[in-house]
């Protein structure tokens, strides 16, 4: 459905006739003529003579074609190995505080002062 049409303009109470085969580029065409039309499906299949669920089915389906894809759906992830630098290994632990601040505990760190750092996180 559109913004310009409603469920009850989809719903049908008598059987649709049976379809005549319709190439592709022609569903694409009617549809494009029904988007720009600014009518609801009930008011466009009707004066251009098209069962209305075909013509609702044929707008789903363009539109479900359309679908985009965003801008990283082919990003690719790699590893990136960072060469251990000095310094780096010396810590266990690492907290970091809602202001950005980020504190990195040694093993050294008593177990007493590492409750007080914790209760003041």
């Amino acid at each position: 459905m559109t913004e310009n049409s409603s469920p009850s303009d989809v719903l049908s109470d008598s059987p649709e006739p049976p379809a005549l085969p319709v190439a592709p580029e022609h569903k694409e065409q009617w549809v494009k003529r029904f988007l720009e039309s600014g009518l609801s499906i009930r008011k466009f299949s009707t004066t251009h003579d098209i069962p209305r669920m075909r013509l609702w089915r044929w707008v789903k389906s363009v539109e479900a074609s359309r679908v985009e894809v965003g801008p990283l759906a082919n990003v690719e992830f790699a590893e990136l190995k960072l060469p251990l630098g000095p310094g780096r290994l010396d810590w266990v632990a690492e907290l970091s505080l809602p202001d950005g601040t980020v504190l990195r505990l040694s093993r050294e760190v008593p177990a007493a002062m590492l409750q007080q750092l914790l209760r003041l996180c």
